[in-house]
């Protein structure tokens, strides 16, 4: 399964770069203290997250993301234990951006079954840049995680920005059964805040459950992280 979906977004990607004068390509290289998914601590421990992302003018993009332990937190270091396959189209207008997409979830090195979800995300263009996410597995989980959020931010020269995000998850009754919870609700509850100066950035994030019988503690409630974009 990992080797036929990785050739098949691989080929995908390929196609988008190789378009005509439209395509683009785009890498980033994350470090964290820490690898948190919608407020569950996945490695408690240092982690490298690379992407790299093929787009087009038309709002298609393919997007490839691993999960490197660099520790032994979950005694895989130096081991990819996650790699995210996602398709994705986005769209929309002045005011409301849309993105809808397919994500393939693949656990390598490991005995968790991979999953899939699609999902449709919308921003708006107003005051604090308000957004909501809805993400929907189709394959182990069967129901549905949503998120909302504000985003703050501004520049503090021509050179550095920073954001404040905040947001919230609420998982349904089969979401959270499949993560340790023993019925669906306010899931998750985020606040990050950032620093962007060119090719890089760094935050700070505190997360945390929202509803204890959605989202079991998790180890780990202050991540901090930097990543290079080229």
């Amino acid at each position: 399964m990992f080797r036929k979906s990785a050739i098949l977004l691989t080929v995908a990607a390929l196609g988008l770069t190789a378009a005509p004068a439209s395509a683009d390509a785009s890498y980033s290289l994350d470090f964290a203290s820490a690898y948190v998914w919608r407020g569950i601590t996945f490695t408690d421990g240092a982690v490298w997250q690379p992407s790299v992302t093929a787009s087009n003018d038309s709002g298609f993009a393919i997007n490839v993301w691993g999960n490197l332990d660099i520790d032994d937190a979950n005694d895989m270091s130096g081991e990819f234990n996650e790699i995210d396959l996602t398709a994705s189209y986005g769209f929309g207008s002045d005011a409301v951006s849309a993105e809808v997409g397919f994500i393939e979830y693949l656990f390598p090195n490991t005995e968790f079954a991979g999953t899939r979800e699609v999902y449709l995300s919308l921003g708006f263009d107003v005051t604090a840049s308000p957004s909501i996410s809805v993400y929907y597995d189709i394959d182990e989980v069967k129901d549905f995680y949503a998120n909302v959020g504000v985003s703050f931010g501004g520049d503090v020269s021509d050179a550095l920005a920073w954001s404040v995000d905040v947001s919230a998850g609420y998982a349904g009754d089969d979401f959270a059964a499949a993560y340790g919870g023993t019925s669906g609700g306010m899931y998750d509850g985020n606040v990050t805040l950032g620093l962007s100066g060119g090719a890089w950035s760094a935050f700070v994030s505190y997360v945390d459950a929202i509803d204890s019988d959605a989202l079991p503690e998790q180890p780990v409630d202050f991540l901090a992280g930097i990543g290079f974009s080229f």
